[in-house]
């Protein structure tokens, strides 16, 4: 799973930990001000019932967001590894080494295909060396992810192109005419 779908899960978490003990409070509070008589009348027990498992919750609730969290955060080396990894890669597209570039790019999308700022400099780098496929193949895998990229979208237009793509690059063309 992403780690943007890792976050929203834990905000999520969060939100309804936070709702069912403030929930809990106000009932247990209502209830003991005798503000609603119907569970008042059923005893004292009633009260704690629903207070204890309003309870029971919310400290369920924070032990999952916990384990969400600490399964995200046991992956910051790797992030770090990455980012070492991607300046070396731009400090060689910097420079015009669009082989060198290319090649520790490459070694970032990994076989998922998935690190966008990868995607885009390896789409670069491989039209720069003239490598139509590749440019076309790291565009498309680039856009699932960041559909809205006008330069991107006119790179894979260029890229159908030169591959007698005519269709389809006019497809792309419309598409970045839209941004």
């Amino acid at each position: 799973m992403s780690a943007g779908g890792k976050s929203q899960k834990i905000k999520y978490v969060g939100i309804a930990g936070a709702m069912s003990l403030v929930f809990g409070l106000a009932l247990a509070w209502l209830v003991g001000n005798g503000y609603l008589p119907f569970l008042a009348d059923l005893g004292i027990g009633a009260a704690q019932i629903v207070t204890g498992a309003m309870l029971l919750w919310t400290i369920l609730t924070c032990c999952t967001a916990a384990l969400y969290i600490g399964a995200f955060t046991s992956r910051i080396p790797e992030y770090g590894e990455q980012e070492i990894l991607f300046k070396a890669g731009k400090s060689e597209f910097d420079v015009g080494e669009w082989e060198e570039a290319l090649n520790i790019f490459k070694v970032l999308m990994g076989p998922e295909m998935n690190h966008k700022r990868a995607l885009y400099y390896g789409a670069r780098c491989a039209s720069e060396l003239d490598d139509t496929e590749s440019t076309k193949v790291f565009c498309k895998y680039y856009l699932k992810m960041q559909p809205r990229d006008k330069e991107v979208w006119e790179m894979l237009a260029r890229a159908h192109k030169s591959l007698f793509e005519y269709e389809q690059a006019e497809d792309a063309l419309e598409q970045a005419s839209k941004l």
